[in-house]
């Protein structure tokens, strides 16, 4: 692993942080692929010596380096909030989004991990010139971020810098199956449609990930051709006797079976289906803090912060988990929890999100 650093001077001062623009050129396998990384580095203004430091891995899709979603930038709300209270914030955009070049389409879970350990060798050799301590980098991950974190801990954990700790928010603990299927329950749940009719659409998407299975998967039209194919007669059989208005409501359609088959073909689905968080978890190593929305819909907080909790448990990972009446998946304060909901007002991640993390923090590092 190799990389060179190409600094864009003048940091704007911003109440008691500085925050610059950084640019990481990344090598892999003697120069026959280069990417590059773009991002921000926020640093507290006015502190001596070197500073902990906390690296923000986005969630699944195409995110920038604010994690900018329906009004929000949350990744900017933790960088300076962090920064103003002493440490060194970085925070990328995803590979292929905004500065940052290289192939999103077909990354996976274990490309994102690639970035972000990149990510914290740069730290980690630059930290002299940054004013950052190599041995305190942190990492919190949102969403599937929080399994990119993990992955990155454990892999990271057998060499000479190993990351100091991982905090998450909304993150999984159980596999991509699992939480596609619960998520599905709850969201049209919440969308008023029947209880039967959820039934019926996730007993559909288990058959789905049932039938993928037995089918050689590669990305490419042909693929799906052939899972639009198998996928049909599922539909049927899961859509029967409904009106076309019921299968409209609760996505049982034709058309939401060729979106099914394109979403199923991509690596990155193809992946996700498959990852256990756990796995990643049981090998960290390092203090973990878990906070779940209470009113999360995407990653279930009473199904997977007690899968945490039990993983670290057995596996000797210090872990806290922390439950926060009245949030959802992006921490913010809401009502019930839904996805249309993220665009209200109420700021995301919310300041008991903020709080908790840089108590944990401190804890760690003794501030």
């Amino acid at each position: 692993m190799a990389f060179a650093l190409l600094l864009v001077a003048g940091g704007l001062r911003a109440q008691n942080f500085t925050a610059r623009e950084v640019t990481l050129p990344i090598v892999k396998d003697g120069g026959r692929y280069t990417m590059v990384l773009a991002g921000t580095l926020t640093m507290p203004a006015g502190v001596e010596g070197n500073v902990p430091a906390v690296i923000l891995i986005t969630g699944s899709g195409a995110q920038n380096r604010d994690e900018e979603l329906m009004g929000h930038k949350p990744f900017k709300v933790i960088a300076e909030y962090l920064s103003a209270r002493g440490y060194a914030v970085l925070r990328c955009d995803d590979r292929g989004v905004g500065g940052s070049t290289g192939d999103i389409v077909h990354a996976t879970a274990h490309d994102f991990a690639s970035d972000v350990e990149h990510q914290v060798v740069y730290l980690q050799s630059q930290a002299s010139g940054l004013g950052i301590d190599p041995n305190r980098i942190f990492l919190f991950g949102h969403s599937e971020g929080a399994t990119v974190a993990a992955m990155v801990a454990a892999r990271m954990r057998q060499t000479s810098h190993p990351v100091a700790g991982v905090a998450m928010l909304g993150g999984a603990g159980v596999d991509g199956r699992k939480t596609l299927l619960q998520q599905n329950g709850v969201i049209f749940a919440l969308r008023g449609v029947a209880d039967s009719l959820v039934a019926r659409r996730l007993a559909c998407m288990s058959d789905l990930f049932a039938v993928s299975d037995t089918i050689k998967l590669a990305a490419g039209d042909d693929t799906v051709k052939t899972l639009n194919l198998a996928f049909r007669p599922l539909f049927k059989k899961h859509s029967a006797g409904l009106t076309k208005e019921q299968k409209r409501v609760v996505g049982l359609t034709n058309t939401e079976c060729y979106g099914w088959a394109l979403s199923m073909a991509t690596p990155w689905m193809q992946t996700f289906l498959r990852l256990d968080p756990a796995e990643y978890i049981a090998k960290m190593g390092c203090p973990l803090l878990a906070i779940g929305g209470e009113k999360d819909c995407q990653v279930l907080p009473g199904v997977n912060l007690p899968a945490i909790a039990q993983v670290c448990k057995e596996n000797g990972v210090p872990c806290q988990t922390m439950l926060m009446k009245g949030l959802n998946h992006l921490g913010q304060q809401c009502e019930t929890g839904a996805v249309d909901e993220y665009s209200g007002p109420a700021q995301a991640p919310d300041d008991r999100v903020l709080d908790a993390l840089a108590q944990w923090l401190g804890t760690i590092v003794g501030k």
